[in-house]
């Protein structure tokens, strides 16, 4: 090799976002993934860039959904099975849902917002890329009245961490967007956050890469990762017994992950949460920015002329049937709220897996005892918000530069077969 080529595995919002920043900086680059560009989780999601949001374990959330998890329309469907790995990880995410393990993961993931929406912005305009973007925040829309302390409760905790919000009546809501109905009883605008069209930003972030000289093999099926007589790693190898070699391999393949990592000694405790989407146009009146429906957790958002309602977590085996009438809960979640749902039409829906490590956090870094290896998954629903900001601290550390920030508890060497205990894995029950 004339200079040093890193191997990416995984063409989501991690790892071609990483890709950019190696090709920006005279890396050679080869990225590989099963799916074309567009079928995956990061242009499937909402398209909200809510910087500042709580992870999956927060005080409760178990318990809620230990009471969800028989319901087949809740919004977390857990499909009971005798599994060891999963038995294993419902006990550690009941564990890390508690306030100390919450308060130290938002001082990392807030310290994560304004730098993601900043590289956001500098990709989108250094490439020219047309994705709807626009930083116009999001909206937490409350139907119930005695629900809108506890939503402007959960908006002034980010207000510490430098966020802010306002908090508008129904009135106030239905005077900026009439698609608000009447029983609507207001909202909490996270103003700080972004929101744009997923799939559009993919792709043009994957032909920038292209542009810079990366290069991108789709349909291939990387089943583990080769390492050289001095056990450092040296490239991965497919299903199909193709080599591909690289002096750092960077592994970004979602819930596919933890197969290529356990080989390594990270053992990384995950489920795949399954989320759909429904795409509609024609709807007469679209909201002004992107919503999460307070009552149902349906998120609602308008991209150009069209609009997507998205949600639904669902833990169950990978590749499984979709579940049809979760996909129908997402128009029912949202027509008490929006109006004219009904005389929209439905131009395309999806169904993809979200990453979900068992203590909510994500695992960015350099895998311990595996030179030249490094990770970057488990964001769960906040792979595309932190996206190109792991992707930065991932670049940095395959360049031997600094980081632009210290992420401890998002450090792979928590789950590593060698980790030395420390507060990065502390929690209480």
């Amino acid at each position: 090799m004339s200079r040093p080529r890193t191997v990416i595995v995984g063409a989501g919002i991690v790892g071609l976002a990483t890709a950019y920043f190696l090709a920006r900086a005279g890396r050679d680059v080869l990225v590989l993934d099963r799916e074309e560009i567009g079928d995956g989780a990061s242009c499937g999601n909402a398209g909200l860039l809510s910087i500042g949001h709580y992870p999956l374990t927060r005080p409760g959330v178990s318990w809620r959904g230990l009471r969800w998890m028989l319901d087949r329309d809740a919004p977390l469907f857990i499909r009971p099975r005798p599994d060891a790995d999963l038995i294993s990880w419902l006990w550690t995410f009941h564990r890390h849902c508690n306030r100390r393990w919450l308060d130290g993961c938002m001082r990392e993931l807030c310290a994560m917002g304004f730098p993601t929406l900043r590289l956001f912005e500098e990709i989108i305009a250094a490439e020219g890329i047309h994705c709807d973007y626009r930083r116009d925040g999001w909206l937490d829309v409350v139907m119930d009245p005695a629900n809108l302390p506890h939503a402007e409760a959960e908006a002034g905790s980010l207000v510490p961490h430098g966020y802010s919000y306002r908090m508008l009546t129904g009135d106030e809501l239905r005077a900026r967007s009439a698609c608000f109905t009447p029983e609507v009883a207001g909202a909490a605008w996270y103003t700080d956050s972004a929101h744009c069209h997923p799939g559009d930003f993919m792709l043009g972030l994957g032909a920038a890469c292209a542009r810079r000289g990366v290069e991108i093999r789709t349909s291939v099926d990387v089943a583990g990762l080769e390492r050289d007589r001095h056990g450092r790693v040296a490239g991965v190898h497919s299903a199909r017994g193709e080599t591909f070699e690289g002096s750092e391999v960077v592994i970004a393949a979602g819930v596919w992950s933890g197969d290529l990592m356990r080989d390594m000694g990270l053992d990384i405790p995950m489920q795949g949460a399954r989320g759909y989407h429904l795409q509609y146009e024609g709807i007469p009146e679209l909201p002004f920015t992107g919503c999460v429906l307070h009552e149902t957790f349906v998120a609602v958002t308008p991209m150009r002329d069209q609009l997507r309602l998205a949600g639904t977590l669902e833990i169950q085996p990978l590749g499984r049937p979709w579940m049809r009438n979760r996909l129908q809960k997402l128009p029912g979640g949202a027509r008490r709220y929006i109006k004219g749902i009904d005389q929209g039409r439905v131009v395309a829906e999806w169904a993809g897996y979200r990453p979900c490590t068992s203590d909510g956090m994500p695992v960015i870094g350099a895998v311990p005892g595996s030179p030249g290896l490094y990770v970057g998954t488990g964001h769960a629903m906040m792979g595309m918000t932190l996206g190109p900001v792991t992707a930065r601290v991932l670049a940095d550390l395959v360049l031997g530069a600094t980081p632009p920030m210290a992420l401890p508890l998002a450090d792979p060497a928590r789950y590593s077969a060698a980790r030395v205990p420390g507060p990065a894995v502390a929690a209480s029950a």
